[in-house]
């Protein structure tokens, strides 16, 4: 089985990365998925990263690899940058994913209308299952 994990460092996506390490098997493959999304250029091009959050998602992500260390999972890491839902999805049609497990963020009623909610949006969009752990 090839299991995605999105993880932004966030209480449920710590959740999600201990619940991905319990469906975990004998010859399953795990990688975690972090996305930056980077500041909006007006008038310019490229994109413009704050060098504060650059180094806490590297933090994030050690963590990350500690606390599946610890549970016996070798784990792949993949940064991408860009708009989550997308760049979520994305990896998971190029790994060939079979689960995707994420946590949800439980924004107010307000911001999911305004917003979306990256779970949602992954749900709806994803070539396999989707484990949203909350």
């Amino acid at each position: 089985m090839k299991i995605l994990v999105a993880y932004d460092g966030s209480e449920s996506a710590q959740r999600a990365l201990v619940q991905a390490a319990e469906l975990a098997s004998n010859g399953s493959s795990v990688s975690v998925i972090s996305v930056a999304e980077p500041l909006p250029q007006f008038g310019r091009a490229g994109e413009m990263m704050v060098p504060e959050e650059e180094e806490e998602r590297r933090h994030e992500l050690a963590d990350a690899k500690a606390t599946l260390n610890a549970k016996g999972i070798d784990a792949a890491f993949v940064e991408r940058k860009g708009d989550p839902a997308t760049m979520i999805v994305d990896e998971a049609e190029q790994e060939g994913a079979d689960v995707i497990v994420m946590g949800t963020r439980g924004l107010s009623t307000a911001k999911r209308w305004l917003m979306g909610s990256v779970s949602s949006r992954v749900v709806q969009h994803a070539p396999c299952n989707v484990l949203v752990v909350r």
